[in-house]
């Protein structure tokens, strides 16, 4: 019999690929919030995370043997204009969600994110402090604390930016605003000041495919890229594995977003620019391989949309 698996923000960009990744090989089911999203084979629910008791009752419905969190506000200037909407998606519900799981046995998984480090020009490992500089990185932080110190059966998964295509076309990511810009010979502006790796959606779901398969618990996992780009120098490297004109791309500097609260992080001091590069030995020590560059990923994505394009 199939293990189960209980996607909460299954409309979500991470969510949908995930559940898609995973449906062969375990029993899927979704909630959403206000999108539904059907998916072959894979039953979804509606769900506000927000409502402690709804989201108990239906985990001990459904009994779920990993329950993963897919729901956030993940915008880092999004969540500096709406501090109390990013602290209740990616705090708040993942509290609910975390207890809950907890009471009935179900392992609790956690998409995190490199921005919940400090953005020094440093290889951050699993065990250094964070100390975030932005709103989103100060939720992450909040919760990644409380998930290590209250749970007894979870999977932190602190990534890279991910990347790929959305199941549903109705919310473009930036990957697709990026690769629809250059099929109409638009020019587009890119950010060149926040350095982080890069990492396919495809490649998170097989390396969750051989967490779960291993029913590893109680850890914290950074995955990225090998090497490290700004926004500016990843879009010319989709325009040139794509075979669309680099010169489209066009470097611009954006304001950082900050968290005005705390413009001072440990010893670093607000400047032009940003690095989220995390140290990824204990994945590769744990899958024995080793993590993907950023144009090795970018080729893998070619070939896997090139065959769905065909298909």
């Amino acid at each position: 019999m199939k293990k189960t698996v209980l996607i909460f923000g299954i409309s979500s960009f991470v969510g949908s690929n995930l559940a898609i990744a995973l449906k062969d090989e375990y029993r899927i089911v979704g909630t959403y919030f206000k999108t539904p999203v059907e998916i072959p084979g894979i039953t979804c629910f509606p769900c506000d995370v927000l409502k402690k008791e709804y989201v108990t009752n239906l985990i001990g419905l459904i009994k779920p043997d990993f329950t993963i969190y897919a729901i956030g506000l993940s915008s880092l200037t999004e969540c500096k204009l709406n501090p109390k909407q990013a602290d209740a998606l990616n705090s708040a519900g993942a509290v609910n969600v975390c207890s809950s799981s907890e009471r009935y046995g179900s392992k609790f998984i956690y998409i995190s994110s490199s921005y919940v480090l400090g953005g020094a020009d440093q290889l951050y490992k699993e065990g250094d402090t964070p100390f975030p500089n932005t709103v989103y990185g100060n939720t992450l932080s909040s919760i990644e604390f409380y998930i290590q110190r209250s749970s007894l059966n979870y999977l932190i998964l602190r990534c890279a930016p991910i990347y790929g295509r959305a199941y549903g076309p109705k919310h473009p990511n930036w990957f697709e605003f990026v690769q629809t810009s250059l099929a109409h010979n638009r020019m587009l502006l890119a950010d060149d000041t926040v350095v982080t790796g890069f990492i396919d959606v495809f490649i998170l779901g097989r390396i969750l495919k051989s967490f779960l398969a291993s029913n590893v618990t109680n850890r914290l996992f950074q995955i990225s890229s090998k090497d490290y780009l700004t926004r500016y120098e990843f879009a010319r490297l989709i325009a040139k594995t794509f075979k669309k004109d680099e010169n489209l791309i066009q470097r611009t500097t954006l304001p950082f977003p900050d968290d005005s609260n705390n413009s001072k992080v440990g010893n670093k001091t607000q400047t032009d620019q940003y690095f989220f590069r995390m140290d990824t030995f204990n994945v590769q020590d744990f899958l024995g391989t080793a993590m993907p560059t950023v144009e090795e990923s970018l080729q893998l994505t070619f070939k896997r949309l090139s065959v769905q394009t065909l298909a």
